[in-house]
């Protein structure tokens, strides 16, 4: 079974967290403000299985971000470690302030596959569909979602209509996706800290390499606290071992919620080291100009 890691990426409203649920069936606005205010604040998840052309599974985990503004610090929690994007741009509105940020957060972060998806067809006339896909296509031309190597799929998350395409480009562009090192040095980057009442502290996050089992010794960095694997969750389902590439939930012993952060990093104990110095390249992109 293959696993991908997918990312929403896109303006305020123009449908990320329904395109989401209209998908995998899942709310991922978990949080009681998000529900109230109807906006995405923190990252969310959700997941999906698709038959490969393989005959196999095709796991997809879904990171679903926010698109205000003042949260972009929280879209960059959500974005880093996915394996491909979904641009949302809505038709009735088109490309927008933040489609451009997030447009270019994803080049910056060296994403190299996606798919553009316009929302809310539905409130759009064919016409005016089509000269949104024209403003589009010329707005991506040139990069990683070029139009002409990078699927542009039209989809109503109220009708349905165009989410059997979506599903198909989606097995279509994560074939090209290689597999992650499970054999390599575990690293789990923390994306996620809570307690579960019977449980304890669990920690969410993209298992970037390496394979987790349980009763398996981990340590946190940077802080060094040595921790204990008492469970295993692979897409909301307990599991003996998470692989590299699967969204993963650990329930860990020897540390309370309090000591994690999201940031932290789960490895082999001894294997990291902390720095306080890191080489940088800046990029000045044209919209801060």
């Amino acid at each position: 079974m293959k696993s991908v890691i997918v990312g929403t990426a896109g303006h305020i409203d123009h449908g990320k967290t329904a395109l989401v649920k209209a998908l995998t069936g899942i709310d991922a606005d978990r949080l009681e403000e998000e529900k109230r205010r109807g906006i995405t604040i923190d990252i969310g998840f959700a997941h999906l299985e698709l038959p490969a052309h393989s005959g196999d599974l095709l796991r997809l985990g879904f990171v679903d971000v926010p698109g205000h503004e003042r949260f972009v610090r929280n879209m960059l929690a959500g974005i880093g470690g996915i394996d491909l994007v979904l641009l949302v741009i809505a038709a009735d509105e088109s490309i927008k302030p933040q489609t451009r940020e997030h447009f270019d957060i994803c080049r910056l972060l060296s994403v190299r596959r996606g798919i553009t998806v316009l929302t809310k067809s539905d409130l759009v006339d064919q016409d005016t569909l089509e000269v949104v896909r024209l403003e589009v296509e010329d707005f991506l031309r040139g990069s990683f979602l070029d139009p002409a190597n990078s699927p542009i799929v039209a989809v109503s998350s109220l009708t349905g209509e165009g989410l059997e395409e979506l599903k198909r480009a989606l097995v279509e562009v994560t074939a090209e996706v290689p597999a992650k090192d499970s054999a390599a040095m575990v690293r789990l980057p923390i994306d996620r800290v809570f307690s579960m009442k019977g449980f304890g502290t669990v920690v969410t996050g993209t298992l970037v390499s390496g394979t987790i089992r349980k009763e398996e010794e981990l340590q946190v960095f940077p802080s060094g606290r040595r921790v204990r694997v008492r469970g295993v969750q692979v897409h909301g389902q307990a599991a003996e071992q998470a692989i590299a590439g699967q969204r993963t939930a650990l329930n860990l012993a020897g540390v309370t919620r309090e000591e994690l952060a999201r940031g932290m990093m789960l490895a082999p104990p001894l294997t990291l080291h902390s720095t306080l110095r890191a080489d940088v390249s800046l990029t000045l992109l044209r919209s801060a100009k």
